[in-house]
């Protein structure tokens, strides 16, 4: 082989580790490309979890307030159906003392009504016994 051929064979050579070295540079300069867009893509996701974040910890604070509202107000109903039960109860009572009372003027009713019906009884008998002295006395 002559110096020339030599030469050209390592013109091309050159060229050929310098078409792929370019190559190389080339795959290497997309896959930097790549990694960068991945990343800033990452870093906008990662943002707006941050936001998500921040608006979830404000519901949570909201709702952990609105739970302990709810708990004061669970408290204060069970005083109330405490108080109410006091109050049926005392009524239940009231009710039932009623219904005796009422029961017993029932009864009391019925004997005065016997007792009326007895002296009307009586009274006619007294009338007759008076007519019939009456009648007697005349005649």
């Amino acid at each position: 082989m002559t110096s020339e051929q030599r030469l050209d064979r390592l013109e091309r050579i050159a060229m050929l580790m310098a078409r792929a070295g370019l190559r190389a540079r080339r795959d290497q300069n997309e896959k930097i490309n790549m990694i960068i867009d991945a990343q800033i893509k990452n870093e906008d996701r990662f943002a707006q979890n941050e936001k998500r974040f921040a608006q979830n910890e404000k519901r949570f604070a909201q709702n952990e307030k609105r739970f302990a509202q709810n708990e004061e107000r669970f408290a204060q109903n069970e005083k109330r159906f405490a108080r109410f039960e006091d109050r049926f109860g005392r009524l239940t009572n009231a009710q039932e003392h009623t219904e005796r009372m009422i029961k017993e003027l029932a009864e009391s009713h019925k004997e005065l009504a016997e007792s009326q019906k007895l002296t009307y009884e009586q009274l006619r008998a007294l009338i007759d016994i008076t007519r019939r002295n009456r009648n007697g006395k005349s005649s």
